[in-house]
């Protein structure tokens, strides 16, 4: 009897494990900084507040990276504020 309940364990228990190794792999790629084009959600060249306001990390130094204050970022400003490879924050 234990070894059917043993058995009939990891017979259900092996797809949630596979579940999960893929939602840690599809994490992983997530986590990737994204790219101008995916931020600028109009596609009209430059990312304003809004736009970026739906990725946390440039929301918090959109002031900053915004170098001629015009309120936007163009695709200088926002390259420059990409860590280049190598390089760790």
């Amino acid at each position: 009897m234990k070894k059917l309940i043993i058995i009939t364990s990891m017979a259900l228990t092996s797809p949630l494990l596979a579940q999960a190794a893929d939602n840690a792999t599809l994490a992983s790629s997530e986590a990737k900084a994204p790219t101008f084009k995916t931020i600028d959600a109009n596609h009209d060249g430059k990312i304003t507040r809004q736009e970026a306001s739906a990725f946390s990390a440039l929301e918090v130094t959109f002031d900053k990276v915004d170098t001629n204050k015009n309120g936007t970022l163009d695709a200088g400003e926002f390259s420059h504020s990409q860590p280049t490879s190598g390089e760790s924050k």
